[in-house]
């Protein structure tokens, strides 16, 4: 393990999203200049995972050569033009920190629209599925839905998810025989749809902008587009490092194409095997974390505390690292072996090995996210 005590900056990742990504996280970035990501439709950011690039040389966000990955969430990723050469460069994140095994996933996420999904729970044993806890701090106001309805028949909202499904694959087979366009299947699948309705088994919410909220394993939940709300749902989610693949079981998925005329993948029967259907797992009101001063929200896997720094701060990590998301302003941040720049939507990694370091607020107004385990 490295030894230097230092704080890093982190490569971000974006994930591409035909379906449902946009152009937010990038602006959010102030990367809405950069010719070769500026018309990408991104839905996230790893801003953390096990995977993790951490800089070396480059020490502010905004020099010139920082730059992005641009890959696929569950597989290797595709540097970016500019590129980055491994121990020259960059750390892998399993160099600085002997808690890999522990690091959270954090992204930050534009959903204009996304699936009806549950996880399954830590008690539950299956050889496809592996639960993930997951949280999320809101960025802007949004639309959400979370639980089904009270008194609701499950039987029939089962029935509904199945005729979309089967909609949706004859739908999706057309495109490809070119028996259709896709501006057709998708005005067909919106009318089908609205008259099957599957909103009628669920709640629906308005979230507001930096809230909380968390998804406890096993409650469903999805992220909404609304005209009152163009940019979909955007959030900072902290969760467990499980992808999606093996993680989000779905049941519903807005009637969404890919460009060539595919559909995600559905599975209906296992999320209906699985589907918590506790009036109080489904209530969002009694599920919401309750915020104790500068803490937001505690798991036994990690933490989240908002800090908003008026003048220089001194944080200690406590048998942990720290991970820095600045939602709102720019920091110095300062250890014993270093100083980093870090300006609004960008992240940093402090390692547990330096005990003690200062956040320096760069602008007025300036706003923390800390993630710690």
């Amino acid at each position: 393990m490295n030894k230097t005590k230092r704080p890093y900056l982190i490569v971000p990742k974006l994930i591409e999203q035909p379906t449902w990504g946009g152009n937010y996280i990038i602006k959010f970035k102030g990367w809405g200049g950069r010719k070769d990501i500026q018309e990408k439709k991104v839905g996230q950011s790893y801003e953390l995972f096990s995977r993790s690039k951490l800089l070396i040389k480059i020490n502010s966000t905004l020099d010139p050569g920082f730059c992005p990955e641009i890959g696929v969430a569950d597989r290797d990723s595709l540097i970016s033009k500019t590129g980055y050469k491994k121990n020259v460069d960059y750390f892998e994140l399993k160099e600085v920190t002997r808690l890999t095994n522990r690091i959270p996933l954090i992204k930050i996420n534009q959903s204009i629209g996304n699936s009806f999904q549950i996880h399954i729970k830590e008690s539950v044993e299956d050889k496809r599925w592996r639960p993930k806890l997951e949280s999320c701090y809101y960025l802007e106001d949004g639309m959400v839905t979370y639980g089904i309805k009270k008194g609701i028949d499950v039987e029939n909202y089962k029935k509904a998810c199945l005729l979309i499904e089967e909609k949706m694959k004859i739908l999706s087979a057309q495109i490809k025989k070119n028996d259709l366009t896709l501006e057709q299947a998708k005005s067909q699948s919106k009318e089908y749809i609205a008259k099957i309705n599957p909103w009628q088994f669920v709640n629906v919410h308005h979230v507001k902008k930096d809230t909380i909220g968390i998804g406890l394993l096993g409650v469903q939940h999805s992220w909404e587009e609304d005209k009152k709300f163009p940019l979909g749902l955007v959030n900072l989610e902290v969760q467990q490092d499980v992808m999606d693949p093996v993680s989000t079981i779905r049941s519903f998925d807005k009637g969404k194409f890919k460009n060539d005329g595919s559909i995600r993948e559905i599975h209906v029967e296992d999320y209906f095997k699985y589907l918590d259907t506790d009036p109080v797992h489904n209530d969002l009101k009694k599920m919401t974390p309750v915020r104790k001063g500068e803490r937001l929200l505690t798991t036994k896997y990690f933490s989240l505390d908002i800090i908003k720094p008026k003048k220089i701060s001194v944080l200690r990590n406590h048998e942990s690292f720290s991970h820095l998301f600045i939602r709102e302003g720019s920091v110095e941040v300062i250890a014993e072996d270093g100083i980093i720049f870090v300006s609004k939507g960008h992240s940093c990694f402090i390692p547990e090995n330096v005990l003690l370091y200062k956040i320096k607020p760069m602008t007025k107004n300036t706003v923390v996210l800390k993630t710690t385990i």
